[in-house]
């Protein structure tokens, strides 16, 4: 990975392949400098020792790495989590954000589909998308897409659907919002913790059923989604819910 000039104190020190923790002491003892803070942003690694300057770590994938954050979070003097419903005693919430230089409504864009899901292709998003085509409603669903590409696809529709399987309140929640699609999410816990409203910022659904009917929604009453979507697009820009305020989030609490 290239890491910008503007960054540089960066040390790029490579692990051995398989590596996934490794004693702070051993980077330490690598480094040019002494940090005023060590940040791990934790997606399957982190140190097997606290270090001896504060320590925060922002747990990215608390869904699916429970077992693993139990071994860092008794370390860590600040601990971020990324999803609400995962939330335990102590942690401090960071949701996950938007890039404005990315995800932003592009008017150049031909609108050719009813919908857009850019993602994994789960069992039920496949039965979902599969349901919305033979009532005639069109969804872009790919996967791979990144950055401009990624933006570029996903203006190609006006409603932006996402089903989430373990409660977690994906970056594509903030994406579509800020692309000023209608968003079509699942009913998540989460959800109420960050400040979505149901029916206000997004129309959510609880079932497949419903799911496709809130699709069709928001395809028939095009004043309503007008004003959903842009209710959304207000809160996220508005409330700032950017990556770049998430980092100022963390050097805040952290007192750097």
């Amino acid at each position: 990975m290239m890491i910008p000039d503007k960054y540089p104190n960066h040390v790029d020190i490579p692990l051995p392949p398989g590596m996934d923790t490794v004693p702070y002491q051993t980077i330490k003892a690598s480094l040019p400098w002494h940090p005023d803070l060590v940040l791990n942003i934790d997606a399957g690694f982190h140190f097997s020792t606290k270090p001896d300057v504060p320590y925060a770590v922002v747990a990215t994938d608390p869904h699916v790495l429970g077992d693993w954050y139990s071994k860092v979070r008794p370390l860590a003097d600040f601990y971020f989590n990324m999803q609400p419903s995962y939330m335990k005693d102590g942690d401090i919430l960071l949701p996950y954000a938007y890039d404005p230089s990315c995800h932003y409504a592009d008017s150049g864009i031909v609108k050719t589909h009813d919908c857009t899901l850019i993602g994994l292709h789960y069992a039920q998003r496949n039965e979902w998308v599969a349901r919305l085509n033979a009532l005639g409603i069109t969804v872009n669903y790919r996967i791979g897409d990144i950055y401009d590409e990624y933006r570029k696809e996903n203006n190609k529709a006006w409603i932006g659907l996402n089903w989430s399987s373990l409660q977690d309140v994906t970056a594509r929640v903030f994406e579509i919002m800020a692309m000023r699609l209608v968003p079509v999410i699942n009913r998540l816990p989460g959800l109420d913790s960050v400040g979505f409203v149901d029916g206000v910022h997004y129309l959510g659904f609880s079932s497949m059923d419903e799911a496709i009917a809130q699709v069709q929604l928001a395809k028939n009453d095009k004043e309503l989604s007008v004003g959903i979507s842009n209710n959304a697009w207000e809160f996220v820009t508005k409330n700032k819910c950017t990556w770049d305020t998430r980092v100022q989030q963390i050097l805040d609490t952290c007192g750097v």
